[in-house]
Formats: C-alpha cells, sequence, structure tokens
C-alpha cells in the first residue's frame, strides 16, 4: 500500500523503478570493490600488465569516453535522421555527468592507479585536478549516459551493443590502469542516472521539441566540422588520422544507411533487368560461397605479403579481438547448427530459429565471417574486400530465396514475412507463439552439416596454425 502511494505520488513506471533499483546494486557492487576487488586487480595489472590500449582500433574504441565524441556522432545521425531529441537530451545527460563526476573527484581525491605506481612523493607534487584523479570513472560515466538515452530511441539489438560498448570502454579504463574496479562501476551507476534523470527532465518539464528547442542543419554541420579540429588536431596529426579511419569511417556509414535503401536498388536492379533478373540472383546465390573462397585467400595473402599478421590465439598473448572472433565464430555456428535440425526442404519452416528470423543460416554465415575478419588483423582492406561481396552475393540470395518462397507458398509466406523480421530478431518475434516441433538430429544429419560445424568453430584455430607456419617458420616474424 505504502509501495502503491509512493510511486503514484512519483509518476514512476515500473521502468523506472528498475532503473534506480539497477542503480542502486551498482552502486553497491562499487562499494564492495572498493573494498574487496580493487587491490587484488592492481596487484594482478601489476604483475601482468595487459597493452590491448596498443591495437589500433582498441585505442580509438576508448575515444567513446569522451564526451565529444558521442556528441559529434549524434550530430551526424541528425544530419542523417533528423532526429534531435536524442542529441539534445544526451547533451543534458553529459552536463549532469559532468557536474556529479568532477564534485566528486575533487571530494574524494582519489589517485589513479598508474600514478599510485609512480610513488607517493610523485602524487603530492601534482594539482588535484581531476585529470589527476581515479573516482568516479568519467570516460565510464559519459559512456554509459549516451548509451542509456539513446538505448530510449533505438531497437533492443543496438541497445544491447550500445550498452556492451560502454562495458568494454569501462573495462578498457581498468586494463589501462586508469581507474580501479570500483571506479568504473560508480561510473556506470552515475552515467545511468544521469541518462534517466535527463530524460525524467525532458519528458516531464522541459521538452525538448520544436519549436521550442530547434536545432538546425547548419548547427549540426558546423558542430560535425569543430569538434574534431578543436579535441583531436591539436594532439597531432596521426590522432587526427586514425579519428578519420574509425569514426570518420563510421558516420560516412551511418549516413549511406539512412540514405541507401537496399531493397530499393534491387527493385531497380530487377525492373531493368526483368527478363534475367531471377537468373542473375540464382548464380549470384550459388555463387557466394565461391566468392568467398576467391576472396579470403587473396586478402590473406595480400597481409603476408604486408607482413600483417593475425592476431594470436594462445595464451598469454591472446587479445580482446581474438576473444570477440571466437565469440562470433561459436556464435555462428551454434545458429547454423540449431538452424539446420529444423530445416526441411521443400516445407516453409517456421519453427526454432526460424521463429525468430526468417535467414538464420545466413545470420550465422555472417557471424564466422566477421569473426575471421577480426582474428586476420586491423586492416580496412580487409573489410573493404569482404563488404561489398556479401552486400551483393548473400544479398542477392536472400531476395531469391525469398521470391521462391513466395511463388510457392503465398499466402502463407506473406503472414509468416509480415510477423518475422528478415535477418535481426527484433522484441516482437521473440514474443511471437512457438510451435512445438523440436529440433531433430535426423534433420540435421541430412543436410550435411555435420561436416560443416566442426570446420566453422576450428576456423580460430586454423588461422592460429597458418600464422605459426607463415610468419614465425617461415618469415621469421614473431
Amino acid at each position: 500500500m505504502i509501495y502503491r502511494k509512493l510511486i503514484s505520488r512519483l509518476s514512476f513506471c515500473r521502468k523506472d523503478v528498475f532503473f534506480l533499483v539497477f542503480i542502486l546494486v551498482i552502486g553497491l557492487i562499487a562499494l564492495w570493490s572498493y573494498f574487496n576487488l580493487d587491490q587484488f586487480v592492481f596487484s594482478l595489472l601489476r604483475q601482468k600488465p595487459v597493452h590491448w590500449n596498443r591495437i589500433f582500433w582498441v585505442k580509438a574504441f576508448t575515444y567513446l569516453g569522451r564526451a565529444w565524441l558521442p556528441i559529434w556522432l549524434l550530430l551526424v545521425c541528425f544530419l542523417s535522421t533528423g532526429r534531435q531529441r536524442p542529441v539534445l537530451i544526451t547533451l543534458l545527460a553529459l552536463i549532469i555527468v559532468a557536474l556529479m563526476v568532477t564534485s566528486l573527484k575533487v571530494g574524494v581525491r582519489r589517485p589513479r592507479p598508474r600514478e599510485v605506481i609512480k610513488g607517493p612523493s610523485w602524487i603530492e607534487e601534482q594539482p588535484y585536478l581531476s585529470y589527476h584523479l581515479s573516482f568516479p570513472s568519467g570516460d565510464a560515466a559519459v559512456a554509459f549516459s549516451a548509451a542509456s538515452v539513446i538505448t530510449s530511441f533505438v531497437t533492443w539489438p543496438l541497445a544491447c551493443l550500445l550498452l556492451a560498448a560502454s562495458t568494454t570502454v569501462a573495462l578498457l579504463r581498468v586494463t589501462t590502469m586508469a581507474h580501479y574496479p570500483s571506479d568504473v562501476l560508480a561510473g556506470a551507476a552515475i552515467g545511468i542516472f544521469a541518462g534517466w534523470l535527463a530524460i525524467q527532465i525532458e519528458h516531464r518539464y522541459l521538452p525538448m521539441q520544436r519549436p521550442r528547442f530547434n536545432l538546425t542543419r547548419g548547427m549540426a554541420i558546423w558542430g560535425i566540422i569543430i569538434i574534431p579540429v578543436a579535441f583531436r588536431l591539436p594532439d597531432g596529426i596521426d590522432k587526427f588520422v586514425m579519428f578519420l579511419k574509425t569514426y570518420g569511417l563510421l558516420a560516412v556509414c551511418i549516413t549511406l544507411s539512412t540514405k541507401i535503401n537496399l531493397e530499393k536498388i534491387y527493385a531497380i536492379i530487377n525492373s531493368a533487368y526483368s527478363k534475367h533478373s531471377d537468373y542473375i540472383l540464382n548464380w549470384l546465390r550459388k555463387k557466394r560461397t565461391l566468392a568467398l573462397k576467391i576472396a579470403f585467400p587473396i586478402i590473406i595473402a595480400e597481409n603476408i605479403i604486408d607482413g600483417e599478421k593475425p592476431h594470436e590465439l594462445g595464451f598469454p598473448d591472446i587479445s580482446v579481438m581474438v576473444i570477440i572472433s571466437i565469440m562470433l565464430v561459436l556464435a555462428g555456428a551454434l545458429i547454423r547448427f540449431w538452424a539446420r535440425g529444423h530445416f526441411r526442404k521443400g516445407r516453409l519452416v517456421t519453427t526454432g530459429p526460424y521463429a525468430l528470423i526468417r535467414h538464420p543460416l545466413y545470420l550465422g554465415s555472417l557471424l564466422v565471417i566477421a569473426g575471421v575478419l577480426l582474428q586476420l588483423s586491423d586492416r580496412l582492406f580487409n573489410w573493404g574486400v569482404i563488404i561489398p561481396l556479401v552486400a551483393v552475393f548473400y544479398g542477392a540470395a536472400i531476395i531469391h530465396e525469398e521470391k521462391s518462397l513466395e511463388k510457392i507458398f503465398g499466402r502463407q509466406w506473406q503472414l509468416y514475412k509480415g510477423d518475422v523480421p528478415r535477418i535481426i530478431p527484433s522484441l516482437q518475434s521473440w514474443l511471437l507463439p512457438r510451435h512445438n516441433r523440436k529440433w531433430s538430429w535426423k534433420v540435421y544429419l541430412r543436410t550435411g552439416e555435420i561436416w560443416v560445424t566442426p570446420l566453422l568453430i576450428s576456423l580460430p584455430l586454423l588461422i592460429e596454425l597458418m600464422e605459426d607456419l607463415v610468419f614465425e617458420t617461415m618469415l621469421g616474424i614473431y
């Protein structure tokens, strides 16, 4: 009774209560970490330092904890979509973060772990400015505040990706000995609270919609130009080039994804070549595996010529890229394993993973391809070769198969297509009723996938053996 009165007075919904309880739990874990975990992690990293931040892409990834980068990316999204509320609410959340983090840093005055290593005399000589202090982590707070705001405007797969990115930023702050675990946990709690509070303020007291607030395209363009020049160029031309090669490329992809409609492009191609479109699509579908068999040896040979070794698989040299690579390969192989146990040729399969997405086999293949690319190297050349091939050959295969299924199953296919997304599962598809048909060993064995699954799972090991043979044994590169 008291609970209901309190909630009604504060006008909190269940989602708000969940956020506040989640923030409280993270805060309690941070408090426990302060007394039980911080010194253990500090000692472990002193004995066995982790140098993930030396990897090009990981180093670029850490920029997500700087407030200017989420703002810059949101301005790019605004320029592409015209949605200003995420930008303005995120700005408000970052202002709240700045006030809370700065006041806590100055109040707690906890030195960073890497400064503790230099000795107490060095610490005493430094002014207690915010960038010398550890508690709480400003980078973690910035990353989680931006993520918690943006998750209110995007689909759940992208929301999970944003939260994973924020968690990675927090982890990297610990491995570089810039913060203790309790620092990043407290920063995460502050960031989530700031994002939640900014949404509440905007929703209840300060609606950030036109005409009250009007973020123009001209303002966004000036912000997109000025922000990298002001924050990256002073650190050196190499940092500015790194920014352009990473987030500049991401900005281009964001813009293209909102401006280019692949379905419309394929429709234009089909109308232009109406007599031969089915033949062309079917030919591309059949040659998709052959295209990758030709492309991967080419990029591997190019990497060997340039001396670009794959990431190490063995301990203790294993990198975060290899861990992500293995997870993607295993996930892709398991999705294909799951789908093949339900696949029945000549039938419209709607059970198992087919109840979540229409093309789980292709999703599994794409995850495996991404995992292999991550392990090979961090070079843009690899992605620049494979991504267009995947877009053309796998896109053609999906369109050809859907046209064939529509011809065969008609109305049944239309109903299924209306309920189930193509390749990325949605929350609605998870809530759809399930059929009772179970995964079958007999069905799986008839598809011939029994030879494919172990091959896919062993791909990271095969790449490691290639690296040992070619680079270490033949070329003497260690």
